[in-house]
């Protein structure tokens, strides 16, 4: 094929997309984004929540502090998840401080942070525009591709006529609906479909917030009235006077895409009518999907065009995320020269690991809804409609709380199939989508500390393979392996004593490889007999020569 216009070509410039851009540029990879949207143009889309994980890869890219700044609601609204039969009605259950991080977590790099699509899309938007690496081609589309065995072509329609690019990989980050995973890969996902169907509405409602009588305004509310609807309100603006008003699924035989119909659903919910106007909206099938495989040869899936979950439970773009942080350092490997032929088929069975976790959890999430947690006379006055409100609270107490508690999903699944961990023959720990252990286990995320300093271990992993020493081991042979297969390899040794006692009580031997997802890839306390082998794995080179 002719010479790369870019090592990387990937469609799709949503959070996913441009954050794959980012994670190359900061490795020092070139990348060409396609995004269909002109520049500038924002989505209210579902998400609003950067979890524990993807913060910390934010930490990683410089953006962690910058989303935190971006965060454009209003200080009005309280970063509580309540339940209301309506909003000039009863207050049924209250978790408060849900999304509010302002204390650093033992375990985690990072605090989750809750702020809309259009500030987490501002903050990578930025972030992409400071990286002369990243070139972004708007109001433009992939039309065609093919591939060959040293490189891709794609074929773009933008402004200007349509053109041909060729590239080293190519990567699709165009989400759920598009329709180029079908017709360039030709995938058929698998799962289960059709969960219910949604409705999203993002709204102008500037007198709204008076109405709100039963408990704080919230980040998030649910409506839990006789209805059943599954709707719920979130606030999205600086003056709380724009909202998301989602049904998820919403009533049979209802119609998402009539205004009028919506308008009137959403004043039952809160109880009185009052001025609104729509944004846009309209609605979409709830889908719990994955392709076989996310690796076609030099092409990828990644997030939602890989993978569907619900929203109960705000993986989707998270997910994604975990998507960028696997498949970046692979890209990464694979140009540069020091990564094998497995490290494509690695993306796919290491990422369906986490994902299948994340759905199935997901999945119990969307069953625990009004529609399944209503009893009948939730909305009556008086000690029986008290009595029926407090078995309610009851109830979302117990099968709601994962759903905003799920800290297992977000760091607690492990790559323990990866064909480029050195697996151990210690006890695997098996994930769990609520609750969350950590152990320095060969597969799983490394667990984190601060250290006296204030910085956080994950500040002192590199681009490349981090080799962690706690206690005397000669690095000697690991950097003389890694010079001869080009690998890029860092050391550190923690110099304070404090720092590995600290480190000690949870990483129990005296090296431990960390890739820069930061997932663990080897450890032990003697010294391997042959290095070279090891890297060898760990960099998807184990049956080559």
């Amino acid at each position: 094929m002719a010479a790369a216009d870019y090592p990387v070509i990937i469609a799709g410039g949503g959070p996913v997309g441009v954050a794959l851009a980012i994670d190359l540029a900061l490795r020092n990879i070139a990348c060409l984004v396609i995004e269909q949207r002109k520049e500038g143009e924002f989505i209210p889309a579902k998400a609003n929540m950067t979890n524990v994980r993807s913060m910390e890869h934010f930490r990683r890219w410089g953006i962690a502090d910058r989303l935190r700044a971006n965060d454009c609601v209003s200080p009005e609204v309280e970063r509580d998840v309540t339940f209301v039969t309506h909003l000039n009605g009863y207050l049924v259950h209250h978790f408060p401080k849900t999304y509010e991080a302002k204390d650093a977590l033992a375990f985690a790099a990072e605090t989750g942070e809750w702020a809309p699509n259009r500030a987490i899309e501002r903050t990578l938007y930025e972030r992409a525009r400071e990286l002369p690496l990243i070139s972004r081609a708007f109001a433009s589309e992939v039309v065609g591709f093919a591939q060959g065995s040293d490189g891709v072509t794609v074929h773009v329609a933008g402004p200007h006529g349509t053109r041909s690019l060729v590239g080293d990989y190519f990567v699709l980050a165009t989400g759920a609906r598009s329709p180029l995973r079908r017709k360039l890969m030709n995938v058929r996902m698998e799962g289960k479909p059709n969960l219910g169907r949604a409705f999203s509405w993002h709204i102008r409602a500037p007198e709204l917030k008076r109405l709100w009588k039963a408990g704080p305004i919230a980040s998030m509310v649910y409506f839990y009235n006789s209805k059943r609807s599954d709707d719920l309100l979130i606030p999205q603006n600086e003056d709380a006077t724009e909202f998301l008003y989602y049904s998820c699924p919403m009533p049979k035989g209802f119609d998402g895409d009539n205004w009028d119909d919506v308008r009137q659903l959403l004043f039952d919910a809160v109880g009185a009518e009052f001025d609104v106007q729509p944004i846009s909206g309209g609605s979409f099938s709830l889908h719990s999907l994955i392709a076989p495989r996310f690796d076609f040869g030099r092409a990828f899936l990644i997030g939602d065009a890989a993978h569907m979950v619900s929203p109960q439970g705000g993986f989707g773009m998270n997910l994604g995320i975990g998507d960028v942080a696997d498949l970046g350092w692979k890209l990464q490997a694979m140009i540069e020269g020091w990564g094998g032929d497995q490290l494509p088929a690695s993306y796919s069975i290491e990422r369906r690991e986490a994902v299948l976790l994340c759905q199935r959890g997901s999945e119990e999430n969307q069953e625990m809804q009004a529609h399944s947690l209503v009893l009948d006379g939730i909305e009556e006055a008086g000690p029986r409609g008290d009595a029926v409100r407090a078995e309610v609270s009851r109830l979302i107490l117990e099968k709601k709380t994962q759903q905003f508690k799920s800290m297992g999903g977000q760091l607690g699944y492990s790559y323990a199939t990866s064909p480029i961990i050195v697996h151990d023959s210690g006890p695997r720990l098996e994930p769990l989508f609520r609750s969350f252990k950590e152990a320095a286990r060969p597969g799983n995320r490394a667990p984190h500390r601060f250290l006296a300093d204030g910085s956080a271990l994950y500040d002192h992993i590199g681009w490349g393979l981090t080799l962690l020493v706690l206690d005397e081991f000669d690095i000697a042979p690991w950097q003389n392996a890694a010079r001869m297969r080009g690998v890029p390899l860092g050391i550190f040794r923690p110099d304070k004593a404090e720092d590995i006692k600290r480190l000690r009580e949870i990483y129990l031997d005296s090296a431990t490889l960390i890739r820069s997802d930061h997932h663990i890839a080897w450890h032990g306390s003697t010294q391997p007999p042959d290095v070279d082998r090891i890297l060898k794995i760990v960099t998807g080179n184990a049956l080559t020569a």
